[in-house]
């Protein structure tokens, strides 16, 4: 059903190939040639980065590699652990999605198609733009005049710059592009997916309360008040599952992309060569714009809760009877706590918090500058 759902395809199709969700019982074993050679490379990233500590440049640059491969690790890991989650989550909102596609109703079943056709966009794009990334980073070596790794990678004892061992390492990370976008960039795409159907539920949700009212009588308007209470549960659910499996991931790619940006740009005042200039470029817009798919999204279905609640208010309860307006006012108290996903469930994820995520990155880079020029 999830491999026939439109917006949940394309990467559910991808981590079920790899055994990472609904593994079958041939294939387990793809789970473990995808992850350890990564877990490998990761732990030679580490070892590089120190044997380059005190060269603060290089160190800078593989840095993002370093962390990046280790998040797409912790990422992967985590939907690993937390699998039966994940896959109910992705049943949950496969139920939902064809229970709008079945129904009669012309505004939500528009609405679903928007959302569905700008997931797809958004998964392809990302798993494209992540691709291209990679690869650009293993074609980098052929542009510089010394021998260096794609990524800065090194083992106790062994010098990774000498004939064979820089040729058969660096051909061993030729399939990296591919390993990494398919570890990397199908949670950033499902996290996006989830929150775009979050918000096209609540909007429709909003024009079923607006049309409360259209009904002939009053037991006709409780009713339909009574589906849309029923169906605002069933959301609320949604959206604490959704944010109890995602809280604590994007609450440490808050800490850890914001120093890196912050990393990132300080290096720009200390690296010489063009290429570099351009990569850092690169890396820093790569960073800032999975924080900011997170965050858009997000704080979109945040903004769609709120106004649930003002459908909800403006509802003419006036004119209902004793048993509808308390039904509605009891709706509307609830409702005033909006639906949304949270940093390690301390912050909501608001374009206000992304702001303030950018702004402590400048600071810390500001003060790092005008250290290392005194």
């Amino acid at each position: 059903m999830l491999r026939d759902n439109p917006m949940l395809s394309i990467n559910v199709k991808l981590w079920q190939y790899l055994a990472v969700v609904f593994p079958g019982r041939g294939n387990i074993w793809r789970l473990y040639a995808f992850v350890l050679p990564v877990c490998v490379m990761n732990a030679m990233q580490f070892v590089y980065l120190f044997r380059m500590w005190g060269d603060l440049a290089p160190f800078i640059l593989n840095t993002f590699f370093a962390a990046a491969i280790f998040d797409a690790l912790l990422r992967t890991c985590l939907v690993i652990l937390n699998r039966d989650k994940f896959e109910a989550l992705m049943l949950e909102l496969a139920s939902l999605y064809n229970e709008i596609e079945q129904s009669n109703d012309v505004y939500a079943k528009r609405k679903l198609k928007e959302a569905t056709a700008a997931a797809r966009k958004v998964s392809i794009f990302n798993l494209t733009a992540s691709f291209c990334d990679i690869v650009g980073a293993l074609i980098y070596p052929l542009l510089c005049e010394g021998r260096v790794h794609p990524f800065g990678v090194a083992l106790p004892g062994v010098d990774m710059t000498a004939s064979p061992i820089y040729e058969i390492f660096y051909v061993l990370q030729f399939p990296t592009p591919l390993a990494l976008t398919i570890m990397y960039m199908p949670f950033v795409s499902l996290f996006a997916s989830f929150a775009m159907f979050g918000k096209t539920a609540l909007m429709i949700l909003q024009h079923r309360l607006q049309n409360i009212w259209l009904e002939e009588d009053d037991e006709n308007k409780f009713a339909a008040l009574r589906r849309c209470i029923k169906y605002y549960d069933r959301l609320t659910r949604y959206v604490y599952n959704f944010n109890s499996m995602v809280t604590y991931i994007v609450c440490v790619e808050f800490l850890l992309f914001g120093a890196i940006i912050c990393s990132l740009l300080f290096c720009m005042n200390i690296i010489e060569t063009f290429t570099q200039i351009i990569s850092i470029i690169m890396y820093i817009l790569t960073m800032m714009y999975v924080l900011f798919t997170y965050y858009w999204h997000a704080n979109e279905m945040l903004m769609e809760s709120v106004k649930v609640s003002e459908a909800a208010y403006a509802i003419p309860w006036y004119y209902g009877n004793h048993e509808f307006r308390k039904t509605l006012l009891l709706f509307i108290i609830r409702t005033q706590k909006p639906l949304q996903i949270m940093v390690g469930n301390v912050y909501p994820m608001t374009l206000a918090t992304f702001q303030s995520l950018l702004n402590t990155s400048y600071t810390y880079f500001t003060m790092l500058r005008g250290l290392y020029n005194q």
